[in-house]
């Protein structure tokens, strides 16, 4: 995982930001609609974006469906120089607030950053994998969990060692760091059931 002064993010990170699909975000990035740089993460080569890019991403969740191609790639070239709160075009004949979608970005920044910080990879602990730090509780589990539809109060119930805060972010962790490779097979995997016989006692007799 990199660091944010880095500001460049892999399509999953993009994805889990602007709450998009990889696939779209990938699409967006094949079609040149956003700009990307190659790079590595993890000792793989990627396609990293940086926050003008996310920025982009984040209008084209919300103009896919209402402006073509070309004059998405002219508003997200015009975010290079845009002021802070406006992006204006065909002298000033159109123009777009930023406010809503910078305030939104702003806040998966840091329910991100936060996450990263709460979750801890350790070899000796679960494999490596990513779990919540001080318990022994994946991250990934608490997000399919929630995806299935577990409640906030029902994943504390099970799991007392967590957080509101953990649980609230595992989703947003998950999505920016999918577990990579099949999944590990559990220790009772490929074996047959164990069946426990129950008998009836016999009443006890008083003395």
């Amino acid at each position: 995982m990199q660091t944010f002064e880095s500001a460049l993010f892999t399509p999953a990170e993009a994805a889990a930001l602007t709450r998009m699909s990889v696939k779209a975000v990938n699409n967006a990035i094949d079609k040149k609609i956003v700009p990307a740089t190659a790079g590595q993460r993890a000792g793989q080569g990627t396609r990293l974006l940086n926050l003008r890019a996310l920025m982009s991403l984040a209008l084209e969740r919300r103009l896919s469906n209402r402006f073509v191609p070309e004059l998405r790639r002219e508003v997200f070239d015009a975010l290079a120089s845009a002021p802070r709160n406006t992006v204006t075009l065909d002298e000033g004949f159109l123009k777009i607030d930023l406010r809503a979608p910078r305030r939104e970005l702003a806040r998966s920044l840091r329910d991100l950053r936060r996450a990263r910080r709460l979750v801890g990879i350790d070899p000796d602990v679960m494999g490596g994998c990513p779990v919540f730090r001080g318990t022994r509780v994946p991250v990934h589990m608490i997000a399919m969990m929630l995806e299935a539809g577990d409640t906030l109060d029902g994943v504390l119930d099970g799991y007392p060692s967590l957080t509101a805060e953990m649980v609230r972010l595992a989703p947003i962790f998950a999505s920016a760091y999918p577990l990579q490779g099949r999944p590990r097979a559990q220790p009772w995997h490929d074996k047959p059931p164990i069946y426990t016989v129950r008998r009836k006692l016999a009443p006890l007799e008083a003395s």
